[in-house]
């Protein structure tokens, strides 16, 4: 999807195939219809059929791998820069972090209001202020240790502690990169289903 321009309405239906859905796309919905294509415990085809429930807020006429591409490139920002360097934050690890910064940021209570469009929790998240403990702990990750000398011992220990209590488990992957696997990784599954 291209950039919204400042008088456009975030998406809030798709057509696909000659018909117009209307859809759920709030960061709840996105995060457990990504879910649900990710449970390896469903068949394929019920993990389509539960991903299109769950975003698609009437019945689909069947189930539909194109219907779910659509979807997706609504929300999907291939043209927004890579960060470069590793991982620095992961949605589930991390998400007490995110709920606080959004709180403290926005007056947002995330776990309270479920239906904030997933362009806008992104764009939000993507924002978050620097004097969070969210954006604290990301500046940790990303800070590379300095080179010893005579002088930083006790700052290389205490970055080196920080570094272990805030590590990420997984693969490093850089935030941009985990939402383009993932958007792949939904269009694989739905394809295959």
């Amino acid at each position: 999807m291209d950039a919204l321009r400042p008088y456009e309405r975030l998406p809030e239906e798709v057509e696909h195939e000659g018909r117009t859905y209307r859809l759920d796309l709030s960061y709840a919905a996105f995060f457990a219809a990504a879910d649900a294509l990710q449970d390896e415990r469903l068949a394929p085809a019920l993990r389509l059929e539960t991903a299109l429930g769950i975003l698609v807020r009437e019945p689909a006429p069947e189930l539909s791998v194109g219907l779910l591409e659509a979807i997706l490139r609504l929300v999907r920002d291939d043209k927004r820069p890579k960060p470069a360097g590793p991982k620095t934050m992961d949605l589930t690890q991390d998400w007490d972090y995110i709920c606080a910064a959004f709180q403290q940021a926005y007056g947002i209570n995330l776990y309270a209001d479920k239906s904030i469009h997933i362009l806008r929790f992104l764009a939000l998240l993507r924002a978050i202020p620097k004097d969070t403990k969210l954006a604290e702990i990301i500046s940790i990750r990303a800070a590379e240790i300095p080179a010893p000398n005579k002088y930083n011992q006790k700052q290389i220990a205490e970055l080196t502690r920080l570094k272990a209590l805030y590590a990420l488990r997984g693969d490093g992957d850089s935030l941009q990169e985990g939402w383009a696997k993932l958007f792949r990784m939904l269009e694989a599954r739905a394809k295959h289903g």
